[in-house]
């Protein structure tokens, strides 16, 4: 057995390109290896003993560089060197002289801002630019070819004022007054006092009564039962009344208890509902819009308190007012669009009824309510009423600019 496996040995050594031709034919596991691979060596390492690395340099080199172009540099020794006399004194005084520079610099800015000369950062005055006054007035540039004034004097002749037919003359031109369209002659409303009201409240009881007897007469309508009370009893139902007073009294007191429920009933069915009532309000709101568009601004110092809050922004809804509260850390800003109708009651609330200064707790605050504009518009610069809030100047301007109105923000922060 022994000799047997050492003459296979000795054979497989003896054609080992007979083993290779037929490792290329079978394929599999006995493939060729790569010659790349084969110049690499099988040695396993034990990374747990080595740390994983294999370095033959010098101790304390590092692995990762090529140490064969590093050279150690030779250290030499620094001579002593003594700062002048002086120079650190120079250095503060130059140091002081800067800072009391920049003080003074400071303290005049903050006199100048004092005296209203430097633009304020808060109101962006400083984001306006003043422009130059044109050479040629927008109404003069039609009638100067050049675009300036020096062809007026130099062709003064040919200016004529007094001609019908000039391009400048003394005349003023009147249009023809038209009257306006109108439906037809608008019947003023007669105002009466509360006598004239009454009378005539009483003249017209008196014609539709006559109206109800003259077709009771007729015999269109049926006469109306006898209206019997307690007072006209025995009046009314004599006999009836002497033979059973208690029946007589029970039927009256029913008819009398089912006059006024048919009275209260008739009332109640009178009486709007909450829908008709909200529609009433509603087109009382409308009409007053077609009288003419006002909006007022107010400036809030604080609306941190709910109870004030709640109030501006429910009365805010419920008259129909457009517009927004803005709330922001310097003061709050409230801007409201509507009638003048509803203007005029969301003023008494702001400016009397809402008191500012008393939390909800009764607590005494710093507060307070004053109003920055009133006056008519043309148009609604807001579709709804939101409340908004902003962290700061900034945040304030940029809200205030989508609708046109941050010139609000700059005068209510000068008052």
């Amino acid at each position: 057995m022994v000799s047997e496996s050492i003459g296979k040995k000795r054979t497989s050594e003896s054609r080992p390109d007979e083993l290779r031709k037929e490792a290329k034919i079978g394929g599999g596991l006995n493939v060729e290896l790569h010659p790349l691979l084969q110049q690499s060596g099988t040695q396993s390492t034990n990374y747990l003993k080595s740390n994983g690395l294999s370095f033959n340099g010098a101790p304390g080199a590092n692995p990762y560089i090529d140490q064969t172009n590093i050279t150690i540099g030779s250290s030499r020794h620094r001579p002593l060197q003594l700062n002048p006399k002086g120079k650190f004194i120079a250095e503060a005084d130059e140091i002081r002289a800067k800072e009391a520079e920049q003080l003074q610099v400071a303290k005049k800015q903050e006199e100048l801002l004092e005296k209203g000369v430097l633009p304020n950062i808060n109101t962006q005055e400083n984001c306006f630019k003043l422009s130059f006054p044109p050479l040629v007035e927008w109404w003069d540039v039609p009638y100067l070819r050049t675009r300036l004034y020096r062809e007026f004097y130099d062709k003064k002749k040919e200016f004529f004022l007094d001609d019908e037919q000039a391009l400048v003359s003394v005349y003023v031109q009147h249009p023809v007054a038209i009257p306006p369209p109108s439906d037809g002659p608008v019947e003023q409303k007669i105002y009466l006092t509360k006598d004239e009201m009454r009378r005539k409240r009483r003249n017209e009881r008196q014609i539709k009564h006559k109206e109800k007897q003259d077709r009771i007469k007729l015999g269109l309508d049926p006469p109306p039962p006898p209206k019997v009370k307690l007072a006209n009893l025995m009046n009314v139902l004599t006999d009836e009344a002497i033979k059973d007073p208690t029946g007589v009294e029970r039927r009256v007191r029913q008819e009398i208890q089912d006059r006024y429920d048919k009275h209260m009933a008739e009332n109640e069915a009178r009486k709007p509902t909450r829908e008709q009532k909200l529609e009433q309000v509603k087109e009382s709101q409308e009409r007053d819009l077609l009288k003419g568009l006002m909006t007022t601004v107010y400036k809030v110092k604080t609306l941190s308190d709910g109870q004030q809050f709640y109030k501006v922004d429910m009365n805010a809804k419920q008259l129909g007012l457009f517009g927004m509260a803005l709330i922001n850390p310097r003061f709050c800003l409230v801007i409201v669009e509507g009638g003048a109708k509803s203007i005029r009651f969301f003023k008494k609330l702001m400016m009397n009824r809402i008191k500012w200064d008393k939390l909800a707790t009764q607590e005494t605050i710093d507060n307070g309510c004053v109003e920055v504009w009133e006056g008519e518009v043309l148009d609604f610069s807001f579709k709804k009423w939101s409340p908004m809030y902003t962290n700061d100047d900034d945040d304030a301007y940029k809200v205030l600019k989508k609708f046109g109105h941050e010139n609000y923000w700059r005068q209510a922060f000068n008052l």
